[in-house]
């Protein structure tokens, strides 16, 4: 029994060195044939995938990496599920100058009954950096519903407008029932 647990966390590392190795060849080799992988939350909209899908996408996904890796902060080993669950920090280095990234996530790793293979990956992902990865960096196909994708610059512009206006207001509004409550304090 200790021997399958301990194939099952190594498995797990190889599987965020596999991401690291920002090589799509080397991530597939520890993956089931009939592997699939979901992003969560279901509300990003990226679509399920099967281990053909997967390639291609974690192929767009190195694309915009220098360098990349997936830090693990806490494994957790569920025997009787063959389930190793993840939290995980990824940080890299975007190329072309656009500078470090950073973000966590935490992934569900459903293995093979003898721990060396992974057969599903539910990865769930931080929802304002997954829209950023799809909005700056991300190839066509990353597969995120983004809601500014539908709205013209200008109605983009408007928004951060009113987003701005709105958020100095309510700090300003701060400020000044600091100021009353001084001054009633004071009185």
């Amino acid at each position: 029994m200790e021997g399958a647990r301990s194939r099952r966390i190594d498995t797990a590392h190889e599987l965020l060195r596999g991401f690291g190795s920002l090589s799509v060849p080397e991530l597939l080799a520890l993956l089931s044939a009939d592997f699939h992988y979901q992003v969560l939350p279901e509300s990003l909209g990226m679509p399920p995938r099967d281990k053909e899908a997967f390639a291609q996408h974690a192929a767009g996904i190195f694309a915009v990496f220098e360098e990349f890796q997936m830090i693990p902060k806490s494994i957790v080993d569920d025997v009787s599920g063959d389930m190793v669950v993840v939290l995980a920090r990824m940080q890299g280095t975007l190329k072309g100058g656009g500078g470090e990234w950073a973000n966590e996530c935490v992934m569900m790793i459903q293995l093979s009954h003898d721990g060396t293979k992974v057969v599903e990956v539910k990865e769930f992902v931080d929802s304002a950096k997954a829209l950023e990865m799809a909005r700056k960096h991300a190839p066509d196909d990353f597969g995120c519903n983004d809601p500014s994708s539908s709205l013209s610059n200008d109605e983009l512009s408007t928004i951060t407008f009113y987003s701005t206006i709105l958020s100095f207001g309510y700090r300003f509004s701060w400020v000044i029932a600091g100021i009353a409550l001084l001054w009633l304090l004071a009185l």
